[in-house]
């Protein structure tokens, strides 16, 4: 059997490790345009702010070599389905297929001192020009726009953010959690700002805005050979002998909608998937609730399942400290998003251990539960631990309130 793996990112370079453990004997070749193993894209804007890219990659071009797995540091053209095969620097065959070819900026704005922030080598090129840099503009006040200005920051970078959107983070948090966290941060943002062009070290939206250097962080869209989303089933299947996984790819969520991947946390799941399919296991994918998680400026973030505009339900939102007030607890904002029964469908937090309490927001979720159940769970207390009744307690039942009025 010989499997053919297009891409090394969490999910292709994740494939090729699985097809390998549960298949000792086939051959399995992975394609790399990019030429640094699997590394984590996730971490590029620690270069921005010292690490070393070499700190960054987990599994470099000889450890597949080491493993039984042929690294070609080369790009796939094309593919042949029929006929079963792919074409770079030259053709060849395959039994199965995995595309993992992830995505690609969907920005139009190219230009000198413009830059995008996808790949390491986009991480390497911003690091230089920020040695030498005093003002920077951020185009977008997602994910990665928010990370990469607070890289800047903590380089000396007088950096601004310009969103089009009415406030940040829109696909992780509803606005008033959104604006709740803006007013904490250091980095001037421009709201409701629409770009209409980028040149070298210019933008042009509301007004004409000039820095040293500008990062479009406006967005990805999939890379792949008709610029659509790959759609997959629970195997990571796109069709017969035939796998797909990462941010090239669309998956049903546990709400049973197809999104596109775009988490890093997701696509290494759907490589584990879909290498131990294409190696001749059984496996599936469970549906997604995309849970997401980041830390900025000090702040933890993290969110879950639905936003409250995505549902007609109710919601609430508790704010308060995470410890007693006499063991100088931390302010936590947690919101609870419900549908009309009181079934917990999607939650977003701000504060110390943010990730922790969306973790447990996500497994309510994926078990059906009620804030009515989660609202009496016990939790653990200590006084320099964990509070009494904690902020998710506290704002189910607030859920339950709503639900008797």
């Amino acid at each position: 059997m010989k499997i053919v793996i297009i891409g090394c990112g969490a999910g292709g370079g994740t494939s090729a490790q699985f097809a390998r453990k549960i298949n000792r004997k086939a051959e399995i070749i992975v394609y790399d345009k990019e030429g640094y193993g699997q590394y984590s894209k996730c971490a590029l804007p620690f270069i921005i702010s010292g690490k070393n890219w070499e700190d960054i990659v987990e599994f470099p071009p000889n450890w597949f070599e080491k493993n039984g797995i042929e690294y070609r540091n080369e790009e796939i053209y094309k593919i042949n389905f029929d006929g079963r095969t792919v074409e770079g620097e030259k053709e060849e065959e395959f039994d199965v297929l995995i595309v993992a070819s992830g995505a690609e900026p969907c920005s139009p704005f190219r230009a000198e001192n413009v830059y995008f922030f996808r790949t390491l080598k986009d991480a390497i090129e911003v690091k230089n020009i920020a040695l030498k840099s005093e003002k920077a503009i951020v185009v977008g006040a997602g994910l990665i726009g928010l990370e990469v200005a607070e890289a800047l920051f903590n380089a000396g970078i007088n950096v601004t953010i310009l969103e089009y959107m009415p406030y940040i983070l829109p696909s992780m948090l509803d606005k008033d959690m959104a604006d709740y966290l803006m007013k904490k941060l250091p980095v001037e943002i421009k709201l409701n700002c629409r770009v209409e062009k980028a040149e070298d070290k210019k933008v042009f939206a509301d007004e004409e805005h000039k820095a040293d250097f500008v990062i479009v962080a406006t967005g990805n869209k999939p890379n792949s050979f008709n610029g659509e989303a790959i759609k997959v089933d629970e195997k990571c299947r796109a069709f017969e002998n035939v796998y797909a996984c990462g941010d090239c790819t669309q998956i049903k969520d546990f709400f049973g909608r197809y999104v596109n991947v775009g988490l890093g946390s997701i696509s290494a799941r759907q490589g584990r998937v879909a290498g131990i399919n294409a190696g001749g296991g059984n496996e599936i994918m469970i549906p997604p609730v995309f849970s997401k998680t980041t830390k900025i400026f000090g702040i933890e973030i993290a969110s879950t399942g639905l936003l409250s505009h995505e549902i007609n339900g109710i919601y609430a939102r508790y704010a308060g400290k995470d410890l007693p007030h006499y063991m100088n607890g931390e302010e936590i904002v947690v919101k609870i998003v419900a549908d009309k029964n009181g079934k917990i469908v999607g939650s977003q937090a701000i504060g110390r251990g943010a990730s922790k309490i969306i973790d447990r927001i996500a497994l309510a979720i994926y078990n059906e539960m009620n804030a009515g159940q989660i609202s009496r769970i016990e939790n653990a207390y200590a006084p320099a631990v964990a509070p009494t009744f904690d902020a998710v307690e506290i704002a189910c039942r607030m859920i339950e309130r709503k639900l008797k009025r």
